[in-house]
């Protein structure tokens, strides 16, 4: 994969006991090319081991949570500098590809084990769910934030609908509240593609 330049994605670390991100860091196999997907039950090596290498981290709560994987460790991976991404990892395991459900549980999960409601911000999450998850796959050149050059992909949610009728500041409203009923227009590179 790596003389083809292929990404790699690798589900690791997902029961309590493993430790495969130890041995693939012995074995010299981690890397900015490397994605881990779960990575719940890590040592402080591992975490050391992941910052060094550059390799990025994937996070499906849903999936981790229904599966009994247990908690996301989110603000260890962001404390170590761990390029952070959010996923849905498989909608067999999460139920659907919901992103602002995901995105609301990692802030929940991440601010109810650090006892601190302002511990993940909703802008901060807001970010690993959009340029920090295209960045964790190597593809944030062309996706993940609106850029000149880059790729013009794009929702728009109307904020007009009940559920967010009490208009705040954006990000916490996107994070909090917003659900995929209240995106109206869909944009794939610069393509209309729902409206």
């Amino acid at each position: 994969a790596r003389a083809l330049r292929i990404p790699i994605s690798v589900h690791a670390n997902n029961r309590k006991g493993s430790d495969a991100i130890a041995l693939l860091a012995r074995d010299k196999f981690l890397g900015k090319d490397v994605q881990i997907i779960h990575a719940v039950w890590v040592t402080p090596e591992e975490i050391r081991a992941l910052a060094d290498n550059g390799c990025p981290v994937s996070l499906s709560p849903y999936t981790e949570l229904r599966i009994g994987f247990g908690f996301p460790v989110t603000g260890d991976f962001l404390a170590a500098g761990i390029p952070v991404g959010l996923s849905v990892d498989t909608t067999a395991l999460s139920g659907n590809a919901d992103m602002f459900a995901i995105m609301k549980a990692i802030q929940n999960i991440e601010n109810g084990r650090a006892n601190n409601e302002f511990k993940l911000s909703a802008r901060r999450v807001l970010e690993l769910a959009t340029i920090e998850g295209a960045r964790s796959m190597g593809v944030d050149d062309r996706v993940g934030s609106l850029k000149a050059g880059k790729r013009a992909d794009l929702i728009m949610v109307n904020t007009r609908d009940v559920n967010l009728a009490v208009f705040s500041e954006p990000a916490h409203l996107l994070v909090e509240a917003a659900q995929p009923a209240n995106v109206d227009t869909v944009m794939v590179d610069g393509r209309i593609l729902q409206m």
